[in-house]
């Protein structure tokens, strides 16, 4: 829990320290890899509702993850992430079948990436495969989850992250925290980097006829997705909040916070339908200058 907590503190202090120094300006695609490390939390840290090994035990997990994002706008994109990341076992009850307790997971996951200057929010979906088999999975489970992080410097990001395995009523969740690094665009161009300014080519903007049904259709659907946003990211912090909570506080059911997460999640995903369509419409309704 402690653990937790220096975690949760780290990030947030990271992002208000560096939200004002650091604003990346827009790039259309960007390629990332780092380590990450994972705190287990509740069932999974007492080694229940994953295994049936009593008295064992999941402190933590190390691994990597590389990702992919592509940007339709400065303010939002989808993702695709994957990596794997070992968890080792402790306690009394080390071994089955000659070996250890420990394993590793391989999650693959799609992301709606909102990002505001240099702070960005992701919640995302997916599946999750786990090597050694020695969980009630099967060899795979649904995965879902929500991420927020800053861009601390040009190249690098710092993030954190809740994450929940799912399937046939075994349930396992830990937060997570990644440092990465930016391979590609190579030299990532920074708003306020103190470079000097490159004088862009002058180009005839383009205009819109605002009375076409397309770009009402545009209009409608940019607020369908942004209402997706303001609804869905509100609960899904909430739920996180509930999760910190639930740890201090047994009371509090794991199906409330699990129902906001995955809610929220959800609804969050939902907008970048309306914002594709919503770019889809608004270049229908372009006139030619």
């Amino acid at each position: 829990m402690k653990n937790a907590r220096v975690l949760f503190i780290l990030l947030c202090a990271g992002t208000s320290v560096l939200h004002a120094q650091y604003t990346p300006a827009f790039q259309r695609r960007e390629i990332s890899i780092g380590p990450e490390y994972a705190i287990p939390v509740a069932a999974f840290r007492k080694g229940a509702g994953v295994f049936d090994a009593p008295g064992t035990r999941f402190h933590y997990g190390i691994g990597g993850s590389a990702k992919y994002l592509y940007r339709i706008k400065p303010a939002y994109g989808v993702s695709l992430q994957a990596g794997a990341i070992r968890y080792h076992s402790s306690g009394p009850v080390q071994t089955v079948s000659g070996g250890t307790f420990s394993f590793t997971a391989i999650p693959v996951k799609l992301g709606a990436d909102i990002r505001y200057k240099n702070l960005f929010a992701e919640p995302q979906l997916g599946f999750t495969w786990f090597s050694d088999n020695h969980t009630m999975y099967q060899s795979r489970s649904t995965t879902y989850g929500i991420g927020v992080g800053t861009y601390v410097i040009p190249h690098v990001t710092l993030s954190g992250n809740y994450e929940r395995w799912n399937r046939g009523g075994f349930a396992a969740s830990h937060w997570g925290l990644r440092l990465a690094y930016t391979l590609y665009p190579s030299t990532p161009a920074m708003a306020d980097s103190g470079k000097p300014k490159t004088i862009a080519t002058p180009h005839i903007p383009w205009w819109y006829d605002t009375e076409s049904t397309y770009w009402k259709k545009h209009r409608t659907f940019k607020t369908l997705g942004w209402v997706s946003v303001g609804v869905g990211v509100p609960i899904t912090l909430a739920g996180l909040v509930t999760a910190i909570a639930a740890i201090e506080n047994s009371r509090i059911r794991t199906g409330t916070y699990e129902w906001m997460i995955a809610s929220g999640a959800a609804v969050t995903v939902s907008a970048v339908p309306f914002f594709l369509l919503s770019h889809h419409y608004k270049k229908k309704a372009r006139v030619a200058p």
